[in-house]
């Protein structure tokens, strides 16, 4: 399976993505008849590309300017593979966990989608960040015990 969805940047649409996301890997948990784990496998997709994608549209620059993010989803055996790409300025994937005891507004983006996914990559080629992120998921055992 894959897909694609180009939206604008803009903070309306994190919610189009997010919904999309969830939708996905319900469906991509459903085909592994992983139905009664889908729940915590659903979340972390969803929430991780509400994070890249609310990234992206935050580093927008200018802001005013027509700006597009693509998300890419793809599958394969039982993982589930999201892509988002942007024309922002780089940025670094390893960035410091942020000070949790300060209550700092911003910063835990990149630290919750290394927490909840099971890779996270980052490359940048011809003025595009691409940001990819793959979840697992445990294929229930078929046998009866």
């Amino acid at each position: 399976m894959k897909a694609m969805i180009t939206l604008p940047a803009e903070i309306l649409y994190v919610r189009f993505a997010s919904i999309t996301a969830w939708m996905l890997a319900e469906i991509f948990a459903e085909s592994l008849n992983a139905k009664e784990s889908a729940a915590e496998f659903c979340h972390a997709f969803e929430l991780s590309v509400s994070e890249a994608f609310t990234n992206a549209v935050r580093y927008a620059e200018p802001p005013e300017a027509e700006k597009k993010i693509t998300i890419t989803f793809s599958s394969q055996s039982n993982q589930l593979t999201v892509s988002v790409s942007d024309t922002n300025a780089p940025f670094k994937l390893d960035t410091p966990a942020p000070d949790i005891s300060s209550y700092p507004e911003k910063g835990f983006g990149l630290f919750l989608i290394r927490q909840l996914m099971d890779t996270v990559s980052y490359s940048r080629q011809e003025n595009i960040n691409l940001i990819s992120m793959t979840k697992r998921h445990s294929i229930p055992s078929s046998g009866n015990t």
